[in-house]
């Protein structure tokens, strides 16, 4: 059992298609983290927020895996987005009908990886800054090793002070962060 874990953060039809060109390229770069992953039979995870806006179908196409990605591994309900819950440590009810403090509770993630013994983490995905900065900044918080490959990630430019800031908070916050 290795005690590293690729998380792959909501690489979903909808933020794939949000982020275009940048997504499709963090995605490629994903699928060879995959591979890597697998070869060193380290276990992945699949975060996929199942509502990240208030108008998205939970059922619908936008919230599956987008197809390109190499898909081996747990897929792991996270969510939903439009309600804050951006890390995927955290999912909430789907029926919470306002600002119902400690309603949700930690996703089967966090489950997974003490099951699985399971020290530090790479996590990749969209968006570096937003789920994929909230899940690594929570993973620091949780006692977890983790490094975020800037090359596997793709970000939809919501940092109120720009990218560099989003990526310079990840590393200020004790995560990893490769060029």
């Amino acid at each position: 059992m290795a005690d590293t874990a690729l998380i792959v953060v909501d690489v979903q039809n909808l933020f794939v298609a949000v982020t275009g060109d940048e997504g499709l390229a963090a995605v490629a770069a994903i699928n060879e983290y995959v591979a890597k992953a697998v070869a060193n039979e380290w276990p992945v995870y699949y975060l996929r927020d199942y509502r990240p806006d208030a108008d998205t179908d939970p059922h619908g196409d936008d919230t599956l895996l987008h197809p390109a990605l190499d898909v081996r591994g747990t897929v792991v309900e996270k969510g939903p987005g439009h309600r804050g819950a951006l890390s995927g440590f955290l999912r909430l009810p789907t029926d919470m009908k306002g600002p119902e403090l400690g309603a949700g509770g930690l996703s089967q993630l966090a489950e997974h990886l003490a099951r699985d013994g399971v020290m530090a983490l790479v996590v990749t995905g969209i968006a570096t800054d937003v789920c994929v900065s909230a899940t690594a900044v929570d993973a620091v918080r949780l006692g977890y090793e983790v490094t975020v490959p800037l090359s596997a990630c793709a970000p939809v430019h919501a940092h109120p002070d720009g990218d560099d800031a989003a990526v310079e908070a990840l590393r200020e916050a004790g995560v990893t962060v490769i060029a």
